[in-house]
Protein backbone atom coordinates (compact mmCIF):
# COMPACT_ATOMS: atom_id res chain seq x y z
CA UNK A 1 0.00 0.00 0.00
CA UNK A 2 1.35 3.53 -0.85
CA UNK A 3 2.42 5.69 1.56
CA UNK A 4 0.42 8.54 2.61
CA UNK A 5 1.72 12.11 0.35
CA UNK A 6 3.22 14.34 2.95
CA UNK A 7 3.31 18.49 2.73
CA UNK A 8 6.41 17.89 0.95
CA UNK A 9 5.32 16.06 -1.99
CA UNK A 10 1.65 17.86 -1.86
CA UNK A 11 3.45 21.25 -1.98
CA UNK A 12 5.75 20.25 -5.01
CA UNK A 13 2.52 19.24 -7.14
CA UNK A 14 1.23 22.81 -5.70
CA UNK A 15 3.76 24.68 -6.70
CA UNK A 16 5.06 23.02 -10.18
CA UNK A 17 0.89 23.78 -10.79
CA UNK A 18 1.26 27.52 -10.31
CA UNK A 19 4.20 28.10 -11.93
CA UNK A 20 2.17 26.62 -15.05
CA UNK A 21 -0.59 29.09 -14.02
CA UNK A 22 1.88 31.84 -13.61
CA UNK A 23 3.32 32.00 -17.09
CA UNK A 24 -0.22 31.25 -18.38
CA UNK A 25 -1.62 34.63 -16.22
CA UNK A 26 1.61 36.39 -17.79
CA UNK A 27 1.31 35.41 -21.18
CA UNK A 28 -2.55 36.49 -21.35
CA UNK A 29 -1.74 39.44 -19.49
CA UNK A 30 0.07 40.81 -22.84
CA UNK A 31 -1.50 38.53 -25.10
CA UNK A 32 -5.12 39.57 -24.38
CA UNK A 33 -4.72 43.20 -25.11
CA UNK A 34 -2.60 42.03 -28.32
CA UNK A 35 -4.95 40.04 -30.03
CA UNK A 36 -8.21 42.42 -29.02
CA UNK A 37 -6.45 45.30 -30.85
CA UNK A 38 -5.07 43.42 -33.83
CA UNK A 39 -8.76 41.59 -34.51
CA UNK A 40 -10.90 44.59 -33.28
CA UNK A 41 -13.76 44.40 -31.29
CA UNK A 42 -15.82 42.49 -33.66
CA UNK A 43 -13.71 39.90 -34.87
CA UNK A 44 -12.30 39.02 -31.08
CA UNK A 45 -15.82 39.02 -30.34
CA UNK A 46 -16.73 36.54 -32.97
CA UNK A 47 -13.80 34.52 -31.82
CA UNK A 48 -15.08 34.41 -28.50
CA UNK A 49 -18.49 33.16 -29.50
CA UNK A 50 -16.40 30.63 -31.36
CA UNK A 51 -14.77 29.20 -28.49
CA UNK A 52 -17.42 29.34 -26.28
CA UNK A 53 -19.56 27.69 -28.69
CA UNK A 54 -17.40 24.53 -28.82
CA UNK A 55 -16.78 24.43 -25.52
CA UNK A 56 -20.39 22.82 -24.91
CA UNK A 57 -19.21 19.77 -26.82
CA UNK A 58 -16.62 19.23 -23.74
CA UNK A 59 -19.64 17.96 -22.15
CA UNK A 60 -19.67 15.00 -24.15
CA UNK A 61 -16.44 14.05 -21.73
CA UNK A 62 -19.09 12.53 -19.52
CA UNK A 63 -16.72 13.40 -16.36
CA UNK A 64 -14.79 10.48 -17.43
CA UNK A 65 -11.00 12.28 -16.78
CA UNK A 66 -13.10 12.28 -12.56
CA UNK A 67 -13.61 8.64 -13.01
CA UNK A 68 -10.08 7.63 -14.54
CA UNK A 69 -8.31 9.94 -11.56
CA UNK A 70 -10.72 8.27 -8.72
CA UNK A 71 -10.43 4.26 -9.95
CA UNK A 72 -6.63 4.39 -10.96
CA UNK A 73 -5.28 6.53 -7.48
CA UNK A 74 -7.64 3.94 -5.25
CA UNK A 75 -5.82 0.51 -7.89
CA UNK A 76 -2.49 2.38 -7.69
CA UNK A 77 -2.66 2.90 -4.04
CA UNK A 78 -3.78 -1.22 -3.24
CA UNK A 79 -1.52 -2.04 -5.93
CA UNK A 80 -4.79 -3.44 -7.77
CA UNK A 81 -2.98 -2.55 -10.91
CA UNK A 82 -5.62 -4.23 -12.95
CA UNK A 83 -8.22 -2.33 -11.97
CA UNK A 84 -6.52 0.60 -13.04
CA UNK A 85 -5.78 -0.80 -16.58
CA UNK A 86 -10.03 -1.26 -16.47
CA UNK A 87 -10.52 1.94 -15.78
CA UNK A 88 -7.72 3.94 -18.24
CA UNK A 89 -8.94 1.34 -20.51
CA UNK A 90 -12.37 1.69 -20.84
CA UNK A 91 -12.49 5.52 -20.22
CA UNK A 92 -10.30 5.99 -23.29
CA UNK A 93 -12.29 3.19 -25.96
CA UNK A 94 -15.00 6.06 -24.61
CA UNK A 95 -13.59 9.04 -25.46
CA UNK A 96 -13.03 7.68 -28.77
CA UNK A 97 -16.26 7.34 -29.92
CA UNK A 98 -17.02 10.66 -28.19
CA UNK A 99 -14.39 12.36 -30.41
CA UNK A 100 -16.10 11.26 -33.91
CA UNK A 101 -19.53 12.70 -32.19
CA UNK A 102 -17.87 16.06 -31.45
CA UNK A 103 -16.46 15.99 -34.94
CA UNK A 104 -19.79 15.52 -36.34
CA UNK A 105 -21.62 17.58 -33.86
CA UNK A 106 -19.38 20.50 -34.71
CA UNK A 107 -21.10 20.31 -38.64
CA UNK A 108 -24.05 21.35 -37.30
CA UNK A 109 -22.80 24.05 -35.31
CA UNK A 110 -21.03 25.14 -37.99
CA UNK A 111 -23.77 25.69 -40.70
CA UNK A 112 -26.22 27.20 -37.51
CA UNK A 113 -23.99 29.78 -36.08
CA UNK A 114 -24.01 32.61 -38.44
CA UNK A 115 -28.14 31.67 -38.36
CA UNK A 116 -28.04 32.36 -34.41
CA UNK A 117 -25.69 35.37 -34.32
CA UNK A 118 -25.16 38.23 -35.39
CA UNK A 119 -21.89 37.76 -37.85
CA UNK A 120 -20.46 39.71 -40.59
CA UNK A 121 -20.53 38.61 -44.21
CA UNK A 122 -16.71 39.13 -44.08
CA UNK A 123 -16.10 36.93 -41.49
CA UNK A 124 -18.94 33.93 -41.74
CA UNK A 125 -16.64 31.41 -43.88
CA UNK A 126 -13.61 31.92 -41.59
CA UNK A 127 -16.22 31.67 -38.30
CA UNK A 128 -17.45 28.60 -39.68
CA UNK A 129 -14.14 26.56 -40.50
CA UNK A 130 -12.83 27.48 -37.26
CA UNK A 131 -15.65 25.84 -34.97
CA UNK A 132 -14.40 22.58 -36.98
CA UNK A 133 -10.41 23.04 -36.22
CA UNK A 134 -11.49 24.18 -32.59
CA UNK A 135 -13.77 21.17 -32.25
CA UNK A 136 -10.96 18.46 -33.59
CA UNK A 137 -8.24 19.99 -31.00
CA UNK A 138 -11.20 19.09 -28.49
CA UNK A 139 -11.46 15.66 -29.91
CA UNK A 140 -8.17 15.06 -29.65
CA UNK A 141 -8.36 16.40 -25.87
CA UNK A 142 -10.52 14.17 -25.10
CA UNK A 143 -8.75 11.01 -26.14
CA UNK A 144 -5.41 12.33 -23.93
CA UNK A 145 -7.22 13.48 -21.42
CA UNK A 146 -7.53 10.04 -20.02
CA UNK A 147 -3.42 9.61 -19.96
CA UNK A 148 -3.99 13.14 -17.90
CA UNK A 149 -6.35 11.60 -15.55
CA UNK A 150 -3.32 8.83 -14.74
CA UNK A 151 -0.73 11.48 -14.57
CA UNK A 152 -3.21 12.87 -11.56
CA UNK A 153 -4.03 9.64 -10.37
CA UNK A 154 -0.49 9.42 -9.72
CA UNK A 155 0.49 12.77 -8.31
CA UNK A 156 2.56 13.40 -11.17
CA UNK A 157 1.51 17.18 -11.46
CA UNK A 158 5.23 18.28 -12.45
CA UNK A 159 4.60 16.28 -15.76
CA UNK A 160 1.28 17.92 -16.32
CA UNK A 161 2.38 21.44 -15.73
CA UNK A 162 5.43 20.95 -17.72
CA UNK A 163 3.03 19.69 -20.86
CA UNK A 164 1.04 23.09 -19.82
CA UNK A 165 3.84 25.35 -19.75
CA UNK A 166 5.06 24.09 -23.52
CA UNK A 167 1.49 24.38 -24.70
CA UNK A 168 1.06 27.89 -23.21
CA UNK A 169 4.32 28.87 -24.92
CA UNK A 170 3.22 27.07 -28.68
CA UNK A 171 0.09 28.42 -28.37
CA UNK A 172 1.32 32.37 -27.40
CA UNK A 173 4.24 32.40 -29.82
CA UNK A 174 2.04 31.27 -33.16
CA UNK A 175 -0.72 33.57 -31.95
CA UNK A 176 2.03 36.44 -31.84
CA UNK A 177 3.70 35.46 -35.00
CA UNK A 178 0.09 35.36 -37.08
CA UNK A 179 -1.15 38.29 -35.81
CA UNK A 180 1.69 39.98 -36.82
CA UNK A 181 1.27 38.92 -40.39
CA UNK A 182 -2.26 39.85 -40.44
CA UNK A 183 -3.71 36.01 -40.33
CA UNK A 184 -7.59 35.82 -39.06
CA UNK A 185 -9.19 33.78 -36.55
CA UNK A 186 -8.90 30.88 -38.57
CA UNK A 187 -5.71 30.58 -38.44
CA UNK A 188 -5.99 31.05 -34.68
CA UNK A 189 -8.11 27.96 -34.16
CA UNK A 190 -5.30 25.90 -37.04
CA UNK A 191 -2.18 26.80 -34.58
CA UNK A 192 -4.44 25.92 -31.54
CA UNK A 193 -5.07 22.39 -32.97
CA UNK A 194 -1.61 22.02 -33.51
CA UNK A 195 -0.61 22.83 -30.18
CA UNK A 196 -2.63 20.75 -28.61
CA UNK A 197 -1.64 17.70 -30.63
CA UNK A 198 1.50 18.15 -29.60
CA UNK A 199 0.59 18.65 -26.17
CA UNK A 200 -1.87 15.47 -26.28
CA UNK A 201 0.84 13.37 -27.15
CA UNK A 202 3.39 14.22 -24.43
CA UNK A 203 0.67 13.50 -22.03
CA UNK A 204 0.12 9.97 -23.50
CA UNK A 205 4.33 9.48 -23.51
CA UNK A 206 4.38 10.60 -19.51
CA UNK A 207 1.85 8.33 -18.67
CA UNK A 208 3.02 5.32 -20.11
CA UNK A 209 6.64 5.91 -18.88
CA UNK A 210 5.47 7.15 -15.24
CA UNK A 211 3.27 3.63 -14.71
CA UNK A 212 4.67 1.10 -16.56
CA UNK A 213 2.18 -1.46 -14.99
CA UNK A 214 -0.27 0.12 -16.53
CA UNK A 215 -2.02 -1.63 -19.52
CA UNK A 216 -4.20 0.19 -22.29
CA UNK A 217 -6.28 -1.76 -24.03
CA UNK A 218 -8.27 -0.73 -27.08
CA UNK A 219 -10.74 -3.24 -27.78
CA UNK A 220 -14.57 -2.70 -25.79
CA UNK A 221 -14.24 -3.06 -22.00
CA UNK A 222 -16.56 -5.21 -20.31
CA UNK A 223 -19.81 -4.43 -19.03
CA UNK A 224 -18.41 -3.88 -15.29
CA UNK A 225 -15.75 -1.79 -16.01
CA UNK A 226 -18.90 0.36 -18.05
CA UNK A 227 -21.13 0.08 -15.50
CA UNK A 228 -18.55 1.11 -12.69
CA UNK A 229 -17.15 4.56 -14.77
CA UNK A 230 -20.85 5.11 -15.34
CA UNK A 231 -21.84 5.20 -11.80
CA UNK A 232 -19.21 7.51 -11.55
CA UNK A 233 -18.78 10.00 -14.21
CA UNK A 234 -22.92 10.32 -14.76
CA UNK A 235 -22.53 12.59 -11.44
CA UNK A 236 -19.79 14.10 -12.60
CA UNK A 237 -21.22 14.72 -15.91
CA UNK A 238 -24.31 16.34 -14.42
CA UNK A 239 -22.22 18.56 -12.74
CA UNK A 240 -20.38 19.61 -15.78
CA UNK A 241 -23.21 20.39 -17.61
CA UNK A 242 -24.57 22.62 -14.79
CA UNK A 243 -20.78 24.43 -14.69
CA UNK A 244 -21.27 24.99 -18.78
CA UNK A 245 -24.34 26.62 -18.21
CA UNK A 246 -22.58 28.58 -15.24
CA UNK A 247 -19.02 29.73 -16.56
CA UNK A 248 -19.62 29.29 -20.43
CA UNK A 249 -23.12 30.20 -21.15
CA UNK A 250 -22.55 34.09 -20.14
CA UNK A 251 -20.87 34.68 -23.63
CA UNK A 252 -23.40 32.90 -25.59
CA UNK A 253 -26.22 34.95 -23.91
CA UNK A 254 -24.41 38.29 -24.07
CA UNK A 255 -23.67 37.58 -27.86
CA UNK A 256 -27.69 36.90 -29.04
CA UNK A 257 -28.78 40.12 -27.53
CA UNK A 258 -26.02 42.44 -27.31
CA UNK A 259 -24.09 41.56 -30.09
CA UNK A 260 -20.14 40.23 -30.81
CA UNK A 261 -19.11 44.21 -29.23
CA UNK A 262 -20.81 43.75 -26.52
CA UNK A 263 -19.48 39.98 -25.45
CA UNK A 264 -15.60 42.02 -26.24
CA UNK A 265 -16.84 43.98 -22.85
CA UNK A 266 -17.86 41.16 -21.47
CA UNK A 267 -15.18 38.85 -21.97
CA UNK A 268 -12.29 40.93 -20.98
CA UNK A 269 -14.05 40.97 -17.10
CA UNK A 270 -14.77 37.37 -17.25
CA UNK A 271 -11.44 36.32 -18.26
CA UNK A 272 -10.05 37.86 -14.96
CA UNK A 273 -12.40 35.65 -13.39
CA UNK A 274 -11.34 32.64 -15.09
CA UNK A 275 -7.38 33.79 -14.27
CA UNK A 276 -8.27 33.83 -10.71
CA UNK A 277 -10.55 30.69 -10.52
CA UNK A 278 -7.67 28.88 -11.73
CA UNK A 279 -5.40 30.22 -9.28
CA UNK A 280 -7.30 27.89 -6.60
CA UNK A 281 -7.98 25.27 -9.30
CA UNK A 282 -4.53 24.75 -9.69
CA UNK A 283 -4.10 24.10 -6.05
CA UNK A 284 -7.19 22.05 -5.39
CA UNK A 285 -7.18 19.78 -7.91
CA UNK A 286 -4.18 18.14 -6.40
CA UNK A 287 -6.91 17.10 -3.69
CA UNK A 288 -9.10 14.71 -5.52
CA UNK A 289 -6.22 11.83 -5.50
CA UNK A 290 -5.30 13.18 -2.19
CA UNK A 291 -8.98 12.69 -0.52
CA UNK A 292 -9.20 8.76 -2.45
CA UNK A 293 -5.84 8.06 -1.09
CA UNK A 294 -6.64 8.86 2.52
CA UNK A 295 -10.35 6.88 2.29
CA UNK A 296 -8.70 3.91 0.60
CA UNK A 297 -6.29 4.15 3.78
CA UNK A 298 -9.18 4.67 6.21
CA UNK A 299 -7.94 8.05 7.67
CA UNK A 300 -10.91 10.17 8.65
CA UNK A 301 -8.57 12.22 10.37
CA UNK A 302 -6.53 13.15 7.24
CA UNK A 303 -9.50 13.99 5.52
CA UNK A 304 -10.66 16.68 8.09
CA UNK A 305 -6.88 18.09 7.92
CA UNK A 306 -6.90 18.41 4.11
CA UNK A 307 -10.67 20.07 4.43
CA UNK A 308 -9.56 22.77 7.10
CA UNK A 309 -6.17 23.17 5.29
CA UNK A 310 -6.74 22.66 2.11
CA UNK A 311 -9.55 25.69 2.38
CA UNK A 312 -7.45 27.68 4.77
CA UNK A 313 -5.13 27.56 1.19
CA UNK A 314 -7.41 28.36 -1.06
CA UNK A 315 -8.75 31.17 0.90
CA UNK A 316 -5.24 32.69 1.69
CA UNK A 317 -4.04 32.13 -1.96
CA UNK A 318 -7.12 33.74 -3.72
CA UNK A 319 -8.69 36.54 -1.20
CA UNK A 320 -5.86 38.93 -1.76
CA UNK A 321 -6.26 38.84 -5.77
CA UNK A 322 -9.90 38.99 -5.37
CA UNK A 323 -10.26 41.65 -3.30
CA UNK A 324 -7.69 43.56 -4.61
CA UNK A 325 -9.21 42.99 -8.30
CA UNK A 326 -12.98 44.27 -6.42
CA UNK A 327 -11.69 47.15 -5.22
CA UNK A 328 -9.09 48.53 -7.84
CA UNK A 329 -10.65 46.16 -10.98
CA UNK A 330 -11.84 49.02 -13.20
CA UNK A 331 -8.80 50.88 -12.64
CA UNK A 332 -7.19 48.04 -13.58
CA UNK A 333 -8.93 47.41 -16.69
CA UNK A 334 -8.35 51.55 -17.80
CA UNK A 335 -4.86 50.61 -17.68
CA UNK A 336 -4.64 47.60 -19.26
CA UNK A 337 -6.64 47.20 -21.97
CA UNK A 338 -7.78 51.21 -22.32
CA UNK A 339 -9.96 53.78 -20.86
CA UNK A 340 -12.89 52.85 -23.26
CA UNK A 341 -13.13 49.25 -21.60
CA UNK A 342 -12.77 50.71 -17.73
CA UNK A 343 -16.28 51.12 -16.57
CA UNK A 344 -18.50 48.43 -18.67
CA UNK A 345 -16.02 45.78 -18.26
CA UNK A 346 -14.93 46.63 -14.21
CA UNK A 347 -18.75 46.39 -13.54
CA UNK A 348 -19.09 43.07 -15.15
CA UNK A 349 -16.00 42.01 -13.25
CA UNK A 350 -17.10 43.48 -9.44
CA UNK A 351 -20.47 41.92 -9.49
CA UNK A 352 -18.81 37.76 -10.96
CA UNK A 353 -16.19 38.20 -7.72
CA UNK A 354 -18.84 37.95 -5.34
CA UNK A 355 -19.75 35.02 -6.80
CA UNK A 356 -16.11 33.44 -6.97
CA UNK A 357 -15.61 34.72 -3.58
CA UNK A 358 -17.77 32.53 -2.22
CA UNK A 359 -16.98 29.39 -4.07
CA UNK A 360 -13.80 29.45 -3.41
CA UNK A 361 -14.45 28.43 0.67
CA UNK A 362 -15.81 25.22 -1.39
CA UNK A 363 -13.08 24.59 -3.48
CA UNK A 364 -11.16 22.23 -1.10
CA UNK A 365 -14.43 20.40 -0.01
CA UNK A 366 -15.02 19.76 -4.06
CA UNK A 367 -12.09 18.29 -4.59
CA UNK A 368 -12.77 16.01 -1.43
CA UNK A 369 -16.18 14.71 -1.90
CA UNK A 370 -15.23 13.86 -5.70
CA UNK A 371 -12.46 12.30 -4.39
CA UNK A 372 -14.53 10.25 -1.77
CA UNK A 373 -17.03 9.43 -4.58
CA UNK A 374 -20.00 11.39 -2.81
CA UNK A 375 -20.92 13.97 -5.52
CA UNK A 376 -24.46 12.79 -6.15
CA UNK A 377 -25.92 15.60 -4.37
CA UNK A 378 -23.31 18.34 -5.77
CA UNK A 379 -24.74 17.37 -9.20
CA UNK A 380 -28.15 18.15 -7.99
CA UNK A 381 -27.00 21.91 -6.66
CA UNK A 382 -25.43 22.34 -10.03
CA UNK A 383 -27.98 21.72 -12.21
CA UNK A 384 -30.05 24.23 -9.97
CA UNK A 385 -27.93 26.51 -10.39
CA UNK A 386 -27.14 26.36 -13.76
CA UNK A 387 -30.74 26.62 -14.72
CA UNK A 388 -31.66 29.28 -12.32
CA UNK A 389 -28.12 31.01 -13.71
CA UNK A 390 -29.44 31.09 -17.40
CA UNK A 391 -32.81 32.00 -16.96
CA UNK A 392 -31.71 34.81 -14.78
CA UNK A 393 -29.34 35.77 -16.91
CA UNK A 394 -31.80 35.82 -20.27
CA UNK A 395 -34.33 38.26 -18.25
CA UNK A 396 -32.01 40.40 -17.08
CA UNK A 397 -29.83 41.22 -20.01
CA UNK A 398 -33.02 42.56 -21.54
CA UNK A 399 -33.40 45.00 -18.62
CA UNK A 400 -29.78 46.24 -17.53
CA UNK A 401 -27.39 44.94 -20.08
CA UNK A 402 -24.46 42.70 -19.81
CA UNK A 403 -24.09 43.51 -16.22
CA UNK A 404 -27.83 41.03 -15.60
CA UNK A 405 -25.78 38.49 -17.03
CA UNK A 406 -23.16 38.87 -14.41
CA UNK A 407 -25.96 38.96 -11.96
CA UNK A 408 -27.53 35.95 -13.19
CA UNK A 409 -24.55 33.88 -12.54
CA UNK A 410 -23.69 35.62 -8.80
CA UNK A 411 -27.18 34.86 -7.42
CA UNK A 412 -27.42 31.66 -7.50
CA UNK A 413 -24.01 30.70 -7.16
CA UNK A 414 -24.06 32.97 -3.43
CA UNK A 415 -27.46 30.69 -2.48
CA UNK A 416 -25.19 27.09 -3.03
CA UNK A 417 -22.24 28.14 -1.84
CA UNK A 418 -23.13 29.66 1.17
CA UNK A 419 -26.30 27.57 2.34
CA UNK A 420 -25.56 24.34 0.94
CA UNK A 421 -21.70 23.28 0.89
CA UNK A 422 -20.92 24.10 4.25
CA UNK A 423 -22.85 22.16 6.28
CA UNK A 424 -22.77 19.28 3.66
CA UNK A 425 -18.95 19.00 3.90
CA UNK A 426 -18.88 19.51 8.26
CA UNK A 427 -20.92 16.08 7.83
CA UNK A 428 -19.21 13.91 5.70
CA UNK A 429 -15.92 14.45 7.28
CA UNK A 430 -17.64 14.70 11.03
CA UNK A 431 -16.47 18.18 11.99
CA UNK A 432 -18.62 20.61 13.49
CA UNK A 433 -19.59 23.53 11.29
CA UNK A 434 -19.14 26.36 13.82
CA UNK A 435 -15.02 24.85 13.75
CA UNK A 436 -14.84 24.77 10.09
CA UNK A 437 -16.07 27.98 9.50
CA UNK A 438 -13.48 30.16 12.26
CA UNK A 439 -10.79 27.66 11.21
CA UNK A 440 -11.56 28.29 7.53
CA UNK A 441 -12.96 32.08 6.97
CA UNK A 442 -12.69 33.27 10.26
CA UNK A 443 -9.00 33.27 10.97
CA UNK A 444 -8.44 33.86 6.97
CA UNK A 445 -10.43 37.18 6.74
CA UNK A 446 -8.66 38.69 9.89
CA UNK A 447 -5.32 37.65 8.42
CA UNK A 448 -6.36 39.45 5.10
CA UNK A 449 -8.26 42.78 6.46
CA UNK A 450 -5.39 44.66 6.46
CA UNK A 451 -4.27 44.22 3.31
CA UNK A 452 -7.94 45.08 2.09
CA UNK A 453 -8.06 48.14 3.79
CA UNK A 454 -5.12 49.02 2.03
CA UNK A 455 -6.37 48.40 -1.22
CA UNK A 456 -9.23 50.25 -0.40
CA UNK A 457 -7.30 53.27 0.37
CA UNK A 458 -4.50 53.34 -2.66
CA UNK A 459 -7.38 53.54 -4.68
CA UNK A 460 -9.67 56.28 -3.00
CA UNK A 461 -6.64 58.60 -2.06
CA UNK A 462 -3.56 57.73 -4.37
CA UNK A 463 -5.32 56.69 -7.67
CA UNK A 464 -2.62 54.82 -10.31
CA UNK A 465 -1.73 56.35 -13.49
CA UNK A 466 -0.12 53.71 -15.51
CA UNK A 467 0.27 50.17 -14.67
CA UNK A 468 3.98 50.08 -13.07
CA UNK A 469 2.42 52.08 -10.51
CA UNK A 470 -0.36 50.27 -9.94
CA UNK A 471 1.58 47.31 -9.28
CA UNK A 472 4.21 48.91 -6.99
CA UNK A 473 1.16 49.83 -4.65
CA UNK A 474 0.03 46.29 -4.88
CA UNK A 475 3.58 45.44 -4.32
CA UNK A 476 4.07 48.01 -1.55
CA UNK A 477 0.83 46.63 0.76
CA UNK A 478 1.37 42.64 -0.06
CA UNK A 479 3.09 41.67 2.83
CA UNK A 480 0.40 43.52 5.25
CA UNK A 481 -0.68 39.46 4.19
CA UNK A 482 2.13 37.83 5.63
CA UNK A 483 1.95 39.77 8.72
CA UNK A 484 -1.43 38.81 8.77
CA UNK A 485 -1.25 35.52 8.97
CA UNK A 486 1.45 35.37 11.00
CA UNK A 487 -0.22 37.14 13.46
CA UNK A 488 -3.06 34.94 13.39
CA UNK A 489 -1.71 31.67 12.97
CA UNK A 490 1.39 32.39 15.31
CA UNK A 491 0.94 28.77 16.78
CA UNK A 492 0.36 26.78 13.94
CA UNK A 493 3.90 28.41 12.90
CA UNK A 494 5.55 28.38 15.63
CA UNK A 495 5.09 24.21 16.18
CA UNK A 496 5.84 23.71 12.51
CA UNK A 497 8.72 25.30 13.00
CA UNK A 498 9.78 23.68 16.45
CA UNK A 499 9.33 20.00 14.14
CA UNK A 500 11.12 20.70 11.54
CA UNK A 501 14.12 21.55 13.81
CA UNK A 502 13.47 18.71 15.53
CA UNK A 503 13.58 16.56 12.53
CA UNK A 504 15.00 16.68 8.31
CA UNK A 505 12.06 14.30 7.62
CA UNK A 506 9.08 16.04 5.52
CA UNK A 507 6.88 17.71 7.95
CA UNK A 508 3.48 16.19 8.41
CA UNK A 509 0.24 18.97 7.76
CA UNK A 510 0.56 21.21 11.14
CA UNK A 511 -1.87 19.90 13.72
CA UNK A 512 -4.76 22.12 15.50
CA UNK A 513 -7.47 21.23 17.05
CA UNK A 514 -10.43 20.40 15.16
CA UNK A 515 -13.74 19.49 17.06
CA UNK A 516 -15.35 16.57 15.22
CA UNK A 517 -19.23 17.05 14.49
CA UNK A 518 -21.51 15.66 17.48
CA UNK A 519 -22.80 12.28 15.71
CA UNK A 520 -26.55 12.30 16.73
Amino acid sequence: MASIPRIRRIAGNIFSNWVALCLGMVVAFFLMPFVVHHLGNVVYGVWVLVVSLNSYMGLLDLGLRGAVTRFVSKGATQSNHEEASDAASGALWIRMWLSIAVLLTSVGFAAVFTRVFPVPASLQWDARWAILATAAGLAVTLCGGVFGGVLSALHRFDLLSSVTILQTVLRAGGIVWLLLHHHGILALALWDFTATAIANCLLILFCLRSYPELQIRLSMPTRATLRKLWNYSFYVFIINVALQLVYYTDNLVVGAFAGAVGVTFYAIGGSLIGYARQVVGSMTTTFTPLASTFEAQGSERNLRRLLIHGTRAALVVSLPVELALFLRGETFISLWMGPEYGHASGTVLRILLISLIVSTGSAAACGIVYGMEKHRRVAIWGVFEGIANLSLSIVLVRQIGITGVAWGTTIPSIFVELLLWPPFICRLVTISMREYIWQTWGRTGLAVLPFTLSCYLSERFWPAHNLAYFFAQIAAVLPLVAMGLAVVFHNEIRLALQRRAKSRQPVPLPEFAISPASKE
